[in-house]
């Protein structure tokens, strides 16, 4: 078969199509069926093993999208409802407001992240995380970041509490009821959830990320935990996913249309994420996608529904850019079928005043969190307080878009700053005067041993010179930078602080706050 775009897009993996680099896979599927499909890049550096349309890829988030649809093959027979609070099925989960099935499938929970648990809790990046540790950790908590229902924020857990949901009705692992109801139907024989981290895979990639002064090094997730996260796959077999959507094998055309609808608030307002995937236009066409990144491993889903078009690229590398690449494959291939231009380039943006006028420390109203923006060089970062530096793009304005990752943030004339993911709004955050920053009180007024039942975990806050300083076990110190009084992060920005007083005046306790982890209290001894 002739493809007459292969050589602009083969273009686009110029850089990661060499036999010493990881790479990626490449998918393009129109109306089911395979119009382009490659390998870039090595699967394995010690062994020099190619990357193909076969090779075998963690796909971290893109796994949602099949829990989600193992979930509604269950409501559908009747076996499970969407509307019935999780706890019919997980009883040890602690007590609380109605938390239903479709609230984790659309991320409506309020639920705490898992991750950020457990790296509050003491995990550290090369822990083997689990399934149980998760669920031991989830029934701990006392309280949620917001009422279920009201607000969106993609959290991680309630993909994990659905899968012990399927596991607990069906009496069967989450990788066995894929495998029997969906991978074995649709033919996707090298597709799997992975419950066992020493299991052999064939055919799978190793992934890498780069050292800070060259070189690359593996850096592969030390997971046992599915639902959220958890598959691995192949290009090839997404054809089959993709194809499944167009003319179903698995469920009917009701049950799609019901997987690629919005979810809704409680109040009636639709939200921007379907079952698994999230719901969106690109340069003014609709599409449903989905971004995966685990350690090394990167990916990335993108289906243009109404044009009947799917681009799929898995990479093994964590400096690559699925979601970059496969919007610019999408670019060459839709070439004047688009309705906008593409999104403007950062050179054609505003001038370093304009820039320099957004530089500042914000608050966010919901959480209490506190970023900074910041230009360096003539670019702006966006700095929050719970960790992460992105870099904001110009797109449109007073819109600025984050460097390869679905968000945005927009400034507005009364000094807000509103941050969207996937076009849902996730923070909205007021300028706080930087003369506000620092403390009046003195540093020893804090200095203490404190306890959250929550997390399992006792901290200490120690003096050191004029600085405060943290004492975990298992991690470095950390000195306290404070951002206003009883306010502060650590120098690492890895989480906000604030503390608690008595009515006497006296630090009692703190709360703290992760970027998906909002309010959990800790204790002075």
């Amino acid at each position: 078969m002739t493809f007459s775009k292969k050589d602009p897009i083969d273009a686009l993996f110029r850089a990661w199509d060499r036999p010493d680099s990881p790479g990626c896979a490449l998918g393009i599927y129109e109306d089911g069926e395979p119009l382009y499909m490659r390998g870039y890049g090595c699967a394995q550096l010690e062994h020099g093993v190619p990357i193909t349309p076969t090779t075998v890829f963690h796909v971290a988030s893109l796994s949602k999208q099949f829990t989600a649809m193992a979930v509604g093959l269950l409501a559908q027979s009747g076996r499970l409802s969407l509307d019935e609070d999780i706890r019919r099925y997980i009883p040890e989960l602690p007590e609380g407001p109605l938390l239903t099935l479709r609230h984790f499938l659309h991320h409506l929970s309020g639920l705490r992240d898992q991750w950020d648990l457990l790296r509050l809790a003491g995990w550290r990046p090369a822990d083997l995380r689990t399934t149980g540790d998760i669920l031991r950790l989830v029934t701990r908590q006392k309280a949620q970041n917001f009422a279920p229902g009201t607000r969106f924020q993609y959290i991680n857990t309630g993909y994990t509490l659905l899968g012990i949901a399927i596991e607990r009705v069906t009496g069967v692992s989450l990788r066995e009821y894929t495998e029997e109801h969906l991978f074995k139907p649709l033919g996707m024989l090298h597709t799997a959830f992975q419950d066992d981290h020493q299991r052999i895979l064939p055919g799978r990639a190793q992934a890498y990320s780069m050292r800070p002064r060259g070189g690359w090094k593996i850096n592969v997730p030390p997971y046992e935990t599915v639902g959220p996260t958890g598959l691995f796959s192949t290009v090839e077999d997404f054809l089959l996913w993709e194809r499944n959507f167009l003319r179903p094998i698995v469920g009917d055309a009701a049950f799609i249309q019901l997987a690629m609808a919005p979810g809704a608030f409680n109040d009636g307002r639709p939200v921007s994420y379907g079952f698994g995937l999230m719901l969106g236009e690109y340069r003014g066409l609709p599409i449903a996608e989905h971004s995966g990144g685990d350690a090394g491993y990167r990916a990335h889903y993108l289906r243009f529904p109404e044009q009947r078009l799917a681009v799929a690229v898995f990479a093994n590398a964590l400096e690559i850019h699925p979601t970059v690449l496969a919007r610019q494959v999408a670019d060459v291939l839709l070439e004047g079928r688009f309705q906008s231009a593409p999104e403007a380039a950062a050179d054609n943006g505003p001038s370093g005043h304009e820039l320099s006028s957004r530089v500042g420390l914000y608050r966010d109203q919901w959480s209490g969190i506190t970023s900074k923006v910041e230009l360096w060089e003539g670019r702006l970062f966006l700095v929050p307080s719970t960790g992460g530096v992105y870099e904001l793009l110009p797109a449109g304005p007073e819109r600025f878009r984050f460097l390869n990752v679905d968000a945005e943030c927009q400034f507005t004339s009364a000094g807000q700053m509103l941050v969207k993911y996937g076009a849902q709004p996730t923070g909205l955050c007021e300028r706080v005067a930087l003369e506000a920053c620092g403390t009046k009180a003195l540093v020893g007024d804090y200095a203490g041993t404190y306890q959250s039942d929550e997390l399992g975990v006792r901290w200490v806050l120690d003096v050191s010179g004029e600085a405060l300083v943290l004492k975990r076990e298992r991690f470095p110190d950390a000195r306290i930078e404070f951002t206003a009084d009883d306010e502060g992060t650590t120098a690492l920005g890895d989480f906000h602080l604030r503390f608690t007083r008595d009515g006497g005046g006296r630090v009692n306790g703190l709360s703290l706050c992760a970027e998906r982890v909002w309010n959990v209290s800790f204790a002075r001894l």
